[in-house]
């Protein structure tokens, strides 16, 4: 029977395969992180979104439940109050909600209107009003009671995926919500 001649082979890595190895995990880490960052800001921004969304239905609900006129502020850069006018006069301060991680109104240049299509002169477009809320029926009017359509914009400064968008149909109070894509609004 011959005599098997053991292998003497050093145990470990050579240079190359060491590198190889850390450049292969340096570029799974450098996506890793490209893609959380990407994932932070949607999930901020639907957070936010869904702030605004909130306060506004919670507004309605306040208008029919208490069978009084309840408006709703915005106020620079990012709060959100729900105010009743109360009866024969004044004012209660139902809800205020800040939008979180520096997200305020805002319009981003080069994005277009939603595809509702109410305006977008400023980040909080209701044309004309002075004041918007929601009456006893449950319908968005101005100060004067007429129904109003208007859309809402908002953001965190130089993060153009955190875009989102609300708009609000007055006669029905009806509620949309878009998320922007980076080449369009989507509902």
């Amino acid at each position: 029977m011959p005599v098997r001649q053991k292998r003497n082979r050093d145990a470990g890595f050579t240079l190359t395969e060491l590198v190889l190895v850390l450049l292969l995990m340096s570029t799974v880490l450098t996506l890793g992180i490209g893609f959380f960052r990407t994932a932070a800001a949607t999930l901020q921004g639907d957070a936010n979104l869904r702030i605004l969304e909130w306060q506004l239905k919670l507004a309605r609900e306040f208008a029919i439940n208490q069978r009084r006129a309840v408006e709703v502020r915005f106020t620079a850069p990012n709060l959100i109050s729900v105010v009743r006018h109360d009866i024969p006069s004044g004012e209660t301060i139902l809800s205020t909600a800040a939008l979180e991680n520096h997200t305020q109104f805002l319009l981003f240049t080069g994005q277009a209107d939603t595809p509702d299509g109410f305006g977008r002169a400023t980040a909080i477009d209701f044309g004309a009003a002075t004041a918007v809320m929601f009456t006893a029926d449950g319908m968005f009017v101005d100060e004067t009671g007429n129904p109003i359509n208007g859309s809402v914009f908002l953001g965190q400064p130089a993060r153009p995926m955190t875009s989102r968008a609300l708009t609000v149909f007055g006669p029905t109070a009806r509620i949309r919500v878009y998320r922007w894509n980076g080449t369009q609004w989507r509902h």
